[in-house]
């Protein structure tokens, strides 16, 4: 197979990956920048010490525009109390 360079990432890109959240509480956690929702469709990947969570209304948490409708995404809240250690990380696209 030939030696094909392949294309750089851009550093202006979209996509965002393991991104360490903000706590708020041991329950709400926050993101640095605005992210994509977009209900049945692109949103917030979740991770707790490695291991994916899955988003929506009785699984693991939910998301929300923390300045109010129309204000963007921005805030996750776990369904369950978090440990002093855990750490959160995130992938998401952002605006």
């Amino acid at each position: 197979m030939p030696n094909v360079p392949r294309r750089p990432i851009e550093p202006h890109t979209r996509w965002r990956t393991q991104v360490a959240l903000v706590p708020v509480s041991a329950t709400v956690f926050t993101t640095p920048e605005k992210f994509v929702h977009v209900i049945d469709g692109a949103s917030i990947a979740l991770f707790c010490n490695g291991q994916r969570l899955e988003s929506g209304i009785g699984n693991d948490f939910t998301v929300s525009e923390g300045g109010g409708p129309g204000s963007g995404f921005d805030t996750v809240t776990l369904l369950f109390v978090s440990e002093p250690s855990d750490k959160f990380r995130a992938d998401y696209f952002v605006f």
